[in-house]
């Protein structure tokens, strides 16, 4: 009894050694093969933008795909439509179309942060709200721009081609300065964009955080 009990204790002991040497071996596979030069991933993603011009969040929605060119550097190609709401006075949307590279200082298994800054185009539209007594179509006021933007971030890899990124950002917007303004009212707020233009020379900045999923499609080489 003693010897079987012995022999079941022995023989467990090595299957748990195995198994635990056969998990470090996979751990360290997929670390192996989850950042590499030449993959091609591709994504949807959302982003909330805060502290801009209103001090009013907004949220978008948008695509991207990454093409890694070394190692331990990334780039992202992206496109964002982010749509806020001026507290029931009108709207501002912001079209961002841009790329970004990433850099990856270490590599922690399926959590890999990263470093991460690039530039974008900007297109930004707000259009004050018309009611069936006043039409304010006339009074839309548009901007185009550029803008750069830095921050930190990290992927967490569910598989070895399966990921959610996460990052925070300040977007800093160089050029034209897009101004209106939110008055208050008796019944809320009105905006007003009459006298008001994108011909200053102030710049805008806010700072974005997004999340996205993405999927490996390809190793190119």
């Amino acid at each position: 009894m003693k010897r079987t009990i012995l022999t079941v204790f022995i023989c467990s002991a090595i299957l748990m050694c195995a198994s635990a040497q056969d998990e470090d071996k996979t751990e360290e596979t997929l670390k192996s093969t989850l950042i590499q030069k030449g993959q091609l991933d591709g994504g949807v993603r959302t982003t909330t933008s805060l502290f801009g011009h209103d001090n009013i969040p907004g949220l978008g929605v948008g695509g991207q795909f990454r093409l890694q060119i070394f190692d331990y550097l990334n780039t992202e190609w992206f496109a964002d439509w982010i749509t806020l709401d001026l507290n029931g006075a009108g709207t501002r949307n912001n079209a961002h179309i841009g790329w970004s590279v990433l850099f990856y200082p270490i590599r922690t298994g399926r959590v890999v942060p990263y470093a991460i800054a690039g530039h974008c185009f900007d297109y930004a539209k707000v259009i004050p709200l018309s009611t069936p007594f006043e039409d304010r179509s006339g009074d839309i006021i548009t901007r185009w721009s550029s803008a750069v933007q830095a921050g930190l971030g990290s992927h967490f890899y569910l598989t070895e081609k399966f990921d959610i990124s996460l990052n925070a950002q300040y977007m800093l917007h160089l050029g034209k300065h897009l101004d209106y303004e939110l008055q208050p009212t008796n019944n809320g707020y009105t905006l007003d964009t009459d006298g008001h233009s994108s011909s200053g020379t102030g710049m805008e900045g806010h700072i974005l955080i997004t999340a996205s999923l993405n999927y490996r499609i390809a190793d190119l080489w």
